[in-house]
């Protein structure tokens, strides 16, 4: 998966520079360090590649849904978030730094825009199926963090209908 991964990136001319396993691993060390000085905090997620491919039902819509997704992260990139390779190359794993959960429904929300404007309905299910957020720190003690992680949840559980308007 990891070299169908870079023949998107050179296809799409992506500027996504994605880590290897070992520097994302230390990447992710760090944070937690300057998240633990700075008291803020990040969204961590696994995009694990078997995971998607058994949602997807296909190599094809497996590689679809990673397009998708590497579109979307090229035309909304902040600059500061991470993207790296889980160990052993299984997935890919993302930081949204200086993030709580609303970054990712910010994230989420921009791939399923740019699933629905390229055709691809199965990218909601997989998502809901295959990446569970996590906020660092996890003691989280914000109780609007917490109804806004609760309603993430129950909303990555709906699959998303398109948003275009039906004729009058």
């Amino acid at each position: 998966m990891k070299q169908e991964l870079f023949k998107l990136i050179r296809k799409h001319h992506f500027n996504i520079s994605i880590y290897t396993a070992e520097i994302f691993e230390r990447r992710c060390q760090e944070e937690i360090i300057r998240s633990d000085e700075d008291q803020s905090s990040f969204v961590y997620l696994e995009f694990d590649f078997d995971e998607i491919k058994k949602v997807a039902q296909s190599d094809e819509d497996s590689l679809r849904f990673l397009e998708v997704m590497l579109t979307a992260l090229n035309r909304n990139n902040r600059g500061s978030d991470i993207l790296g390779f889980l160990e052993n190359d299984s997935g890919l794993g993302m930081l949204l730094l200086d993030s709580k959960i609303e970054g990712w429904i910010r994230v989420r929300g921009r791939i399923l825009q740019c699933a629905n404007s390229e055709g691809f309905s199965k990218a909601g299910n997989i998502i809901a199926s295959v990446v569970k957020p996590i906020v660092y720190p996890t003691c989280i003690a914000d109780a609007q963090d917490l109804k806004a992680i609760e309603a993430v949840s129950q909303e990555l559980a709906t699959p998303v209908e398109s948003t275009e308007s039906a004729p009058a």
